[in-house]
C-alpha cells in the first residue's frame, strides 16, 4: 500500500510540473451581441419588426446554442451563443458569417431602424490597473503623464486596445518619481 501511494505522489509531482503557467490564460468567448436602435417605436414594436426578424436570420445558422435577446423602448439587443465544440481558430469564420445573415437582414426591418452592430469582441482582460498621484500637479499635468504612460504601454506587444477610468477628482502624483519613472523608459 505504501509503494502504490508513493507512486501516486510522483505522478502527482510529475503531472503538476507539466500544467500551463500563463499568467493571463486565454479564454474565448463565443458569444455575440446585435444591437439595433429603432428611435420612436414602443418593446413591442421593436420586437416584432426588428428583433423577430433578426432571430429569424440567425437561426438559419448551425453553429447557434441559443438565441435571447431583449426589446425595449427604441433599441433590441440580440444575444447569439455558438455551440461549444467550435474552438477559438473557427469563431472568426462564423462572426462573419453572422455578419453577413445581419448585413442581409437589414433590408427587411423598417425605415427608421438599424444599422444593426454586431460585437463579438468580449475576449479583452483588462490586467493592469495604474492610478497616477501627484501633489501641487493640475489635472491637466496629471494628464499629460497619463498620456505619455499610455503611450509607451501600448508599445508593449500584447497590449490591450483601450484604456479607461480617468478618475477626475481625487489626482496624487508624485512628480518625481514619475519623471524617473518615465526617465528609464
Amino acid at each position: 500500500m505504501s509503494v502504490f501511494t508513493a507512486l501516486l505522489v510522483i505522478a502527482g509531482v510529475l503531472a503538476y510540473g507539466n500544467l500551463g503557467r500563463l499568467e493571463d490564460p486565454t479564454f474565448t468567448i463565443k458569444t455575440a451581441v446585435i444591437a439595433t436602435s429603432y428611435p420612436g417605436a414602443s418593446p413591442a414594436e421593436v420586437e416584432e419588426e426588428v428583433t423577430d426578424p433578426i432571430e429569424e436570420a440567425i437561426q438559419e445558422m448551425g453553429q447557434v446554442k441559443e438565441i435571447y435577446s431583449t426589446s425595449q423602448e427604441g433599441y433590441s439587443f440580440v444575444y447569439v451563443d455558438m455551440k461549444d465544440r467550435f474552438k477559438s481558430r473557427e469563431l472568426p469564420q462564423i462572426w462573419d458569417e453572422l455578419r453577413r445573415k445581419i448585413n442581409d437582414v437589414q433590408s427587411q426591418l423598417p425605415p427608421g431602424a438599424g444599422p444593426s452592430i454586431v460585437n463579438d469582441d468580449f475576449g479583452d482582460v483588462y490586467g493592469v490597473f495604474f492610478a497616477l498621484t501627484g501633489d501641487g500637479l493640475s489635472n491637466a499635468e496629471l494628464r499629460d503623464y497619463a498620456d505619455e504612460l499610455k503611450k509607451n504601454c501600448y508599445s508593449v506587444t500584447m497590449w490591450p486596445k483601450s484604456i479607461c477610468g480617468v478618475y477626475v477628482r481625487k489626482r496624487f502624483l508624485s512628480s518625481s518619481s514619475v519623471r524617473n519613472w518615465f526617465s528609464s523608459v
